[in-house]
């Protein structure tokens, strides 16, 4: 049985895929997209995690680190270097100021934690795996959905898709949903913000299509980055291309994500908050134009 390192769970999750969900989420990811909404998902190992906001500034947490990784000036800062991410820290803050984010749990332990709340699912519901990246810890992702599809219950994975096309020809036969990101149709925009081309990536969606799986693409709509007239009429036109009933939602930028990087001791690249309703009717318009008939909105 593999084991996996997980950091988060959604229970009754509403945009994750159709109906009410449990979304496991799986540390590691291979891009590094500056607009990251889950920065504590990038790395595959735990580690830990601060929070300012309920830190009460004693230093119980300095005083325990048998490492001397945490120091107490306007706020505890965390050298990560030094950071061994034994928990005395966690244990001793009296605010939960302290965490450990990431654990690891086998496969079976995994689908019992998304099954547990399998009686809510109804006809449309089910388990979604995310992240991270699900596909960083593939093997342990392909047990866990296979245990959830044997009890009966519809999964789904979000993903960027950047994995060798075996791999997702192994996920196929438990996977009813993927829901896929394309950010940029451009390989020198991607390898500049995110630091790899997306050949593989589109490749692996046109297998996917070719094999007739269920896919939703999903580009996040990112101001100064991805949100911009070219970018998604090339993307718009690509699936278009490759699939006449593709499905593809725009997701508008969420800038309640930049107290993580606050929390890492982290600047923030994207200025500005979400679009407006008049800005995303602009691009669904896009959407119009270049013939995407199934467009999903939030």
């Amino acid at each position: 049985m593999k084991s996996g390192v997980i950091f988060d769970l959604k229970r009754f999750a509403v945009h994750d895929g159709a109906g009410l969900r449990s979304t496991l989420f799986l540390k590691g990811c291979p891009l590094r997209c500056p607009w990251c909404q889950n920065p504590e998902g990038l790395s595959p190992k735990p580690a830990l995690w601060h929070n300012p906001k309920t830190c009460l500034h004693c230093g119980s947490c300095a005083a325990v680190c048998p490492c001397d990784a945490l120091s107490l000036t306007n706020r505890i800062h965390v050298n990560r270097e030094a950071c061994t991410c034994c928990g005395s820290c966690v244990d001793a803050c009296p605010a939960a100021a302290m965490d450990l984010t990431g654990r690891v749990v086998t496969a079976q332990e995994a689908a019992d934690i998304l099954l547990r709340d399998q009686v809510f699912f109804g006809p449309d519901g089910g388990v979604t795996l995310s992240g991270g990246e699900v596909l960083s810890q593939w093997e342990f992702a392909l047990q866990v959905l296979g245990i959830c599809r044997q009890a009966g219950a519809d999964t789904a994975i979000e993903t960027c898709l950047l994995a060798p096309c075996p791999v997702i020809k192994a996920l196929l036969p438990v996977v009813d949903h993927f829901l896929i990101d394309i950010k940029f149709l451009d390989p020198v925009l991607h390898r500049r913000y995110l630091g790899i081309e997306n050949h593989q990536i589109l490749e692996n969606y046109e297998f996917l299509v070719s094999n007739g799986a269920d896919v939703l693409v999903r580009t996040p709509l990112i101001p100064g980055y991805t949100a911009t007239e070219d970018n998604i009429r090339a993307i718009a036109r690509y699936i278009r291309q490759s699939d006449p009933n593709a499905k593809y939602e725009l997701l508008n930028f969420n800038p309640l994500c930049r107290s993580k990087y606050d929390a890492l001791e982290q600047d923030y690249p994207v200025d500005g908050g979400a679009l407006s309703a008049a800005e995303l009717d602009a691009f669904y318009g896009i959407l119009v134009q270049e013939g995407i008939s199934h467009i999903i909105k939030e």
